[in-house]
């Protein structure tokens, strides 16, 4: 397999890597050639879309003259060389031979823990770089047309949480895209079945073509991307058992273990289901701000009371004043 965004030429000692990684002047391009084009077509391809891709390629190998896609160029360079080496990194490690497999290393090896330190922060900076591309082609896309065709850009356009920084200022994630993509599944589940249920066809599609700067989507767009991130974590640790922590969305929580190491023990399932609860209840308390505010302003959301009606509940929890009742009812 041969990258297109690389050079052999241009790599006789590592020239180009060293741009945007630290390598030794002996790592040959034919060793990593084939992780490089991989990544190319697995991570980068779909980021960009084919047409968008086939340009780079093109500008890369007739080196004409174009600051935008030199700058493109550059961020997807850094992003392929730290996920073709995390993701070769184990054979890159070894020989195979017809006696099977021997370490490279000798007495140079690493401790375990440098080595999974390092994998850790080629494959964070790897896909947190792809986040940087998107948010450049998005910025940039009057000069690079070909971006509207991308995947990417045409999913983010029917979500209103569009991408890692946006559900990071909601929730933590450390600003990790791989958690992003993780959650964008339930995203797009919460929006189809629980967002539209509550304001109708109509007006979300409108909420999504809309200009957000505008003072009547200001009022709603921000609850309403509060309730799509808390109501997708909520699907999320159903699903998927998983539990937030200060580092993210993980399968487990941390237990003590040595110094260079993390364990992790399953969650204990009440202490999951209280914080599945937990969330659930703070998206269906801004679902139920956002359609409070469409209420009072029901002169700028036709297409909402079209579909609700004037006498709209904000949510759907039983509510009655228990005072000097015997039965209550939550």
């Amino acid at each position: 397999m041969t990258p297109q965004l690389f050079k052999q030429e241009n790599n006789a000692k590592a020239e180009e890597f060293k741009r945007f990684l630290p390598v030794n002047v002996t790592l040959s391009f034919r060793s990593i050639a084939p992780a490089i084009a991989l990544c190319e077509r697995k991570y980068l391809l779909p980021l960009l879309g084919e047409a968008l891709f086939d340009r780079l390629a093109a500008y890369y190998n007739d080196g004409c003259d174009n600051g935008v896609l030199q700058a493109l160029l550059e961020l997807c360079q850094f992003a392929l060389i730290r996920l073709a080496f995390w993701q070769e990194y184990d054979i890159l490690s070894v020989s195979l031979g017809d006696k099977g497999a021997s370490d490279n290393a000798g007495e140079n090896r690493l401790y375990r823990y440098q080595s999974e330190a390092l994998k850790a922060n080629l494959k964070n900076e790897g896909f947190d770089q792809l986040d940087a591309i998107l948010e450049y082609c998005e910025k940039q896309i009057d000069e690079m047309e070909e971006f509207r065709e991308s995947p990417c850009h045409i999913a983010s356009g029917n979500s209103l949480v569009r991408n890692t920084r946006e559900f990071n200022e909601i929730y933590n994630i450390n600003n990790s895209r791989l958690v992003f993509l993780k959650m964008r599944y339930y995203i797009a589940a919460v929006e189809d079945l629980e967002a539209r249920h509550h304001l109708g066809d109509a007006f979300y599609n409108e909420l999504l073509v809309a200009d957000h700067a505008q003072d009547k989507y200001k009022r709603i767009i921000p609850n309403l991307k509060k309730f799509l991130v808390f109501h997708s974590i909520h699907e999320g640790i159903a699903e998927l058992h998983q539990l937030p922590t200060e580092k993210g969305l993980i399968f487990q929580s941390a237990i003590s273990n040595r110094v260079s190491e993390e364990q992790y023990a399953p969650v204990p399932a009440k202490e999951m289901e209280r914080t599945r609860a937990d969330y659930k209840r703070k998206a269906e308390r801004y679902m139920a701000a956002v359609i409070d505010t469409l209420k009072q302003y029901p002169d700028d959301y036709p297409a909402y009371f079209s579909f609700a009606g004037a006498n709209a509940p904000q949510s759907k929890n039983i509510r009655r004043d228990n005072t000097n009742k015997k039965i209550f009812l939550a």
